[in-house]
């Protein structure tokens, strides 16, 4: 109902009553009555009681949530009402005179006061009447409708037979309805159900509410039916209306004294049922848990507090099963305490003597034990401080494995009873639930941390690898870097050396991921600081092994090639440190460029030196020298045969009058065609260099260059 609507059913009603009160006083000055101005008179009336009917029906809408608090306001209005009553009583000059069988009121005044009381106690009653509707349907089912609807029938069809309009005589009838009326009020006061959902303290209130408004609607009843100031106030008024409160409150006399009856006995049930509700909270707040709770740590400290309010425990904790290994047994830790500490736990669970967890382990059972004095199971708690009558563990498991243990402990022996274990073990049930969930989403978390991980570290790759390869009109360059995770660790690089010499440097770091990704960091800031500074690319490796050596881990080593192409001499001096060779192509055949040497990391001492060689190549136009990573090779099909030197050589012998870029694209179509669908095993690198060689040199020139640089590196 709309406000402007609840307005109007207050203010309507209101007028009519004014209009009722001066119709009464003109009746009053009048000799002789006007039997048409009691129908109109009485039609007031009604109209005004049935809209206040559905003004007071339309803000009781909805179920009666706080029942005791309506309780308790139906009281204070009764209280109200008694007082407007014997206000009227102990007025003076409040009386009625009889003139023809009828009640006259002897002034004004009497009018205004009876008037008062009658309406208050109509309103009474339309509370009453819809209070009760409240409390009968609080659990709505159809017989119990149907009772009610009964008896508001009875109860209206009784009070209509006193309406001034009918003009034969329906006393008997009307004495018939009155009494099926208040059968049905005792039918009808045996729906008690809402008692039941009452918890100690509201059933305790209940009790006093209740009496009391049974003890007051008899006091009412009894000023009422006599003859005195409010029952000849109320037949005045309105017949009808008497009749109609009357009922009600004969209704409301009854229907509470059996609340107070009905609440009475109930109340040694209040602590069960408290419990039980206690229990539903409990576990509708864990399910709530299971979908909010994303720190692992408060689930588990929430658990151990709900699992003492779901028992009714001393004290709780929770362990769970760590990882076990295939030599060790398994172990349990204690990841929540409540009102226990760790030394009380380990006294009851980790001494020699103690079988708990053995024999939940063996059993995958609930284990109770009603009396840990009288116990075998318990005879080491005999000694101790332990403030333990008695000991509930619930196994939490999980597809048949046991993840855990939550533990409840009681004062009391015997502290536990079916209820509880029962409950208990369905709690467990949640706990399992909330807990794999909780895990579920820190590992998502923490999959989500190593993506962001390794989206930075890509950035980080990429910004090691050259951003601009090198250009000059004597070669051409082109490169490629693949990952076999999202990051690798095969870095290549190249650097501007000075008097028209250019470094490439292609390395491999054992390995995979983000740890290779960062030695390849390292391996970076190596180049670009050695590069320049050594005279010799053997002298370059010597000392990148020098500085690496201390800083690697000890299972990690880097394999790298260092090559400078003098831009003058049309040369390529050529170090190595285990790497892969480089593929020299020339013409229609090629030469693989292998100088001795160990990986980077492995050893620092004259080995190393001894070992590490250093070869120089001279260079023709059109010739290509190829650097690669041992990924490149080992690529393995769908089938698992490896993609090897031989199809990489045949590659690029395909094409090898094309240009840098054309090699590489070559080279790499044919690796991503053997792989298929399968992914990379190892980091992938590959880089060209295809030399052009000066344009103003002469074919003689050149010939006696290249000629003179097989001489000195067959000398070599």
């Amino acid at each position: 109902m709309s406000g402007l609507r609840k307005l109007a059913f207050v203010l309507f009603p209101t007028f009519f009553f004014i209009v009722v009160f001066f119709l009464d006083v003109v009746r009053g000055a009048v000799t002789v009555l006007d039997d048409g101005m009691d129908y109109v008179r009485g039609s007031f009336i009604l109209l005004a009681f049935v809209m206040l009917f559905f003004y007071f029906r339309s803000s009781r809408r909805g179920r009666t949530e706080n029942v005791v608090r309506e309780i308790g306001k139906l009281l204070v209005a009764t209280l109200f009402v008694l007082f407007v009553v014997l206000l009227g009583t102990m007025a003076p000059s409040v009386t009625f005179v009889e003139r023809d069988f009828a009640l006259v009121p002897a002034n004004p005044l009497t009018i205004l006061m009876a008037n008062v009381a009658s309406i208050a106690m109509g309103i009474l009653a339309i509370l009453l009447l819809l209070t009760i509707r409240g409390l009968i349907l609080h659990k709505r089912k159809k017989g119990i409708r149907r009772n009610f609807l009964i008896y508001l029938v009875l109860m209206l069809a009784s009070a209509a037979v006193a309406l001034p309009v009918l003009i034969v005589e329906v006393g008997f009838i009307g004495s018939i309805l009155f009494g099926l009326a208040i059968l049905m009020t005792i039918v009808n006061s045996f729906k008690q159900n809402w008692i039941v959902y009452l918890s100690r303290r509201e059933k305790i209130y209940g009790i006093i509410y209740s009496l009391a408004l049974a003890l007051l609607l008899i006091v009412l009843l009894a000023v009422v039916t006599n003859r005195g100031f409010p029952g000849k106030a109320i037949s005045y008024f309105s017949d009808p209306l008497e009749r109609f409160v009357v009922l009600n409150m004969i209704f409301g006399a009854v229907y509470f004294g059996m609340a107070f009856l009905s609440t009475l006995f109930h109340l040694p049930t209040a602590d069960v049922f408290e419990r039980k509700q206690s229990e539903l909270s409990s576990l509708h707040s864990l399910s709530r848990l299971v979908t909010q709770v994303l720190d692992f740590s408060d689930l588990v400290r929430t658990v151990t507090q709900m699992t003492r309010e779901v028992c009714g425990a001393r004290s709780s904790w929770l362990e769970l099963v760590k990882k076990p290994s295939k030599e060790q047994a398994i172990e349990f830790d204690v990841v929540a305490t409540n009102n226990i500490t760790t030394q009380d736990i380990d006294t009851i669970l980790s001494v020699p003597e103690s079988q708990i967890r053995s024999l939940i382990l063996e059993s995958r059972k609930v284990l109770l034990i009603d009396s840990v004095s009288e116990d075998r199971r318990t005879k080491h708690f005999k000694g101790r401080k332990l403030e333990i009558g008695s000991l509930l563990s619930i196994p939490l498991m999980s597809q048949q494995t046991l993840i855990g243990i939550l533990h409840a402990t009681s004062e009391e022996a015997y502290g536990f009873d079916r209820d509880d274990i029962d409950v208990m073990t369905t709690f467990a049930d949640q706990v399992r639930i909330a807990i794999e969930n909780a895990k579920l989403i820190a590992q998502s978390l923490e999959r989500e941390r190593y993506h962001q991980e390794i989206l930075l570290a890509q950035q980080m790759q990429k910004k090691l690898l050259p951003q601009k390869l090198p250009t000059h009109p004597a070669f051409e360059v082109s490169a490629i870097s693949e990952p076999s995770h999202e990051v690798g660790g095969d870095p290549y690089d190249f650097v501007e050396l000075g008097d028209e010499r250019i470094g490439v440097v292609i390395g491999d770091v054992s390995g995979k991921g983000i740890s290779a990704a960062f030695y390849m960091a390292e391996m970076k800031g190596i180049f670009q600081a050695l590069s320049k500074s050594a005279v010799t690319p053997r002298d370059f490796v010597l000392q990148a092994n020098e500085a690496l050596t201390d800083s690697l881990d000890r299972k990690t080593f880097v394999s790298l090639l260092y090559a400078v192409f003098d831009l003058k001499n049309s040369t390529a001096t050529i170090a190595r440190a285990g790497h892969c060779p480089v593929i020299h192509v020339r013409g229609a055949g090629h030469t693989f460029i292998r100088p001795g040497g160990l990986g980077l990391g492995l050893t620092k001492d004259d080995l190393f030196n001894r070992s590490t060689e250093e070869l120089s190549i001279s260079l023709l136009p059109g010739d290509a020298c190829i650097f690669y990573t041992d990924g490149v090779t080992e690529v393995r099909s769908p089938s698992g045969e490896e993609f090897g030197v031989e199809r990489l050589v045949k590659s690029i012998m395909d094409r090898k009058g094309a240009g840098a870029e054309t090699i590489r694209e070559r080279v790499w179509d044919n690796i991503r065609r053997f792989a298929g669908d399968e992914n990379f095993e190892d980091d992938l690198t590959l880089v060209v260099v295809k030399w052009h060689g000066e344009a103003e040199m002469s074919d003689i020139s050149r010939s006696a260059r290249a000629l003179s640089g097989d001489i000195r590196r067959e000398i070599e």
